[in-house]
């Protein structure tokens, strides 16, 4: 693991044989085209479907994002905030632009979420572009993920995945959520 001003990044462990035993019991996985609030196609060009919180995907996520949280953020956090998020870009000017993952829990009233995850199933060699980037504090952090690089931040840090100029990139996102900040 290591901790940037931006966010904590984690080598999992997680090699291609395992993103392909992921992959294959996400298969029949509903995706839709991912939609941001204001509804603006051009913000976000991705396909996406949705995983239970009792899967068992879930709960490496939340093992990963628990031990960001212990070593680092040390925020109060109860659980997820909302289900987590296959995520497919799929060919050339698929990305999502600057935004934060900031909003109310789905699961509980009274919370928010606190910690985003993102977990890249996709080596770096099967897409070009598609690099995330974070900004905090002014800062601006780039990396290309490669197949198991987990990443955690704040979920009120600006951050995009920019568009791909090729390939596919797949990967799962989650939040998770505590008690409002005080």
């Amino acid at each position: 693991m290591s901790k940037h001003d931006d966010y904590y990044y984690i080598p999992s462990g997680i090699d291609s044989k395992v993103a392909s035993v992921i992959l294959d019991q996400l298969n029949g996985t509903s995706l839709n085209t991912g939609l941001v609030n204001n509804g603006d196609l051009n913000s976000r060009n991705s396909k996406v479907g949705w995983i239970s919180t009792d899967h068992w995907i879930s709960g490496m996520l939340s093992h990963f994002i628990y031990s960001a949280n212990n070593m680092y953020y040390q925020y109060e956090l109860s659980s997820w905030a909302d289900k987590i998020q296959y995520t497919v870009y799929d060919g050339e000017k698929t990305g999502y632009s600057w935004h934060v993952d900031v909003e109310r829990s789905n699961f509980q009233v009274g919370h928010t979420r606190k910690l985003s995850i993102s977990l890249c199933l996709s080596s770096q060699d099967e897409y070009e572009g598609g690099e995330f980037q974070v900004m905090i504090n002014g800062l601006m952090n780039s990396k290309k993920m490669n197949c198991g690089d987990v990443i955690v931040f704040p979920s009120d840090a600006m951050h995009r995945v920019r568009p791909l100029k090729s390939g596919r990139r797949i990967s799962l996102v989650g939040w998770m959520g505590g008690p409002n900040f005080k």
